[in-house]
């Protein structure tokens, strides 16, 4: 489609998936309906604060942002929604845990809000009746994402660049443990690491 991603393959009922090469997690596509400054007829002046922050992302997927690493696309997102930026809450050094705003729990985390992750991983293990199973994750060492939505039961869409060098991309990642049981099936999500969720404040 001209962005230099290879096109998304479908579920078995034929939805899109979008499958991203760094992590092999998988969420579903397209997001839901247009929000800000994604919206037709759209303003600064009608657009949240976060829904500023998520739209950039959005119309830059498939792009890198400044020099490619996740705290461009974090700090250009903030500063063209009017945000402050981590430099605002300390120094910045590459290897400090940014803070981006005011800390949230993940029960009150929402679309525009900023994670803040350090050895962070997870693992998703989805064992059949059968005795099979298959098994994906993600790791992010030192890493910034963005919000897009929350999903549920501690699983987040992101928008996020630099996994594995990757333009900004969308992925989902988990945030808690949990078991599920249906159709035949067991999944467990494991998650370990540390990770702090922030919330945007206007300049």
């Amino acid at each position: 489609m001209g962005n230099g991603l290879p096109p998304a393959p479908t579920n078995d009922l034929g939805d899109p998936i979008w499958i991203d090469p760094g992590t092999l997690a998988r969420t579903g596509s397209p997001p839901p309906g247009p929000i800000g400054l994604d919206a037709k007829g759209g303003s600064p002046k009608q657009a949240s604060m976060a829904d500023q922050i998520v739209a950039y992302l959005r119309q830059r997927l498939g792009q890198h942002i400044g020099d490619g690493q996740c705290y461009a696309a974090a700090d250009s997102a903030l500063r063209h929604a009017g945000a402050w930026s981590a430099d605002h809450y300390g120094t910045i050094t590459p290897d400090a845990d940014y803070v981006w705003g005011t800390s949230v729990n993940l029960s009150n985390l929402r679309a525009g809000d900023i994670i803040q992750l350090r050895n962070y991983e997870f693992l998703k293990r989805v064992d059949n009746d059968d005795g099979s199973f298959r098994e994906d994750g993600g790791t992010r060492g030192h890493h910034t994402v963005i919000v897009e939505r929350v999903d549920g039961d501690g699983a987040v869409t992101v928008l996020e660049q630099n996994v594995e060098g990757s333009p900004v991309v969308r992925t989902q990642l988990y945030f808690s443990n949990r078991t599920t049981q249906g159709g035949g099936q067991t999944t467990t999500i494991t998650v370990t690491g540390s990770f702090w969720f922030y919330r945007a404040q206007a300049r």
